[in-house]
């Protein structure tokens, strides 16, 4: 069984697709058998694949109606090493759904205040799912858009520290290749954004929150 990641936060432009494209993307060209699911009913990752991707191989599906998003997420873990779930901008019974059936909750903020706190309602209602399913479901702050020497984001990490909320240590920046690539269809596989999102996965693997590619494992 491949290890499920959504992505969540209700508030939308927050860098939920973008956080699952990278992923994604940089996944699959480590050798990573990639499913994304689409659950947010604008379905701006599934068009985007469909219509403007090029890249390595990924299984992207979509899926917005509630009582059937946990079979359509777990039937492909069943097939692929890691499933991506990209959630809506809003709360709704689809997102809570794919957060409950989760292995891990990557919450993305950005650096003004709204982010963080829909991050801590975030990180609160995985909570909340986890004491409701009497499983833990680990969750992880993703700073997104994020200078960690800038005076606001120091503020901002301080308000998500002060709350005892996980935070990824890798940050990733406001680079202009993470917008370009949502009209140009191509995620970088060199460079800034390459070095970001590789230390970020590298994180994740050795949290054990996924697998290490096959290559890795080999070796």
């Amino acid at each position: 069984m491949g290890a499920i990641l959504t992505v969540a936060s209700a508030k939308g432009g927050c860098g939920k697709s973008a956080l699952s494209t990278v992923l994604a993307v940089h996944l699959a060209l480590r050798g990573t058998k990639v499913a994304v699911v689409d659950s947010d009913p604008n379905q701006g990752f599934y068009e985007w694949y469909r219509e403007t991707y090029e890249g390595p191989a990924l299984s992207v599906s979509s899926e917005v109606r509630h009582l059937e998003i946990v079979d359509h997420v777990q039937a492909r873990a069943e097939t692929h090493d890691v499933v991506l779930v990209d959630t809506a901008g809003f709360a709704n019974q689809c997102a809570s759904m794919a957060m409950g059936t989760a292995d891990l909750v990557l919450i993305p903020s950005l650096p003004d205040r709204q982010s963080v706190l829909e991050a801590v309602k975030a990180a609160r209602l995985v909570g909340a799912f986890s004491k409701a399913s009497r499983r833990e479901i680990p969750f992880r702050i993703v700073l997104c858009r994020w200078t960690p020497r800038g005076l606001v984001e120091k503020a901002l990490l301080g308000d998500l520290t002060s709350q005892g909320l996980p935070i990824m240590q890798q940050t990733l920046s406001d680079l202009a290749d993470f917008r370009k690539f949502t009209v140009s269809g191509i995620v970088p596989a060199t460079g800034k954004i390459a070095e970001q999102v590789g230390a970020l996965i590298d994180e994740l693997i050795a949290a054990g929150f996924i697998p290490p590619p096959l290559a890795a494992e080999a070796a």
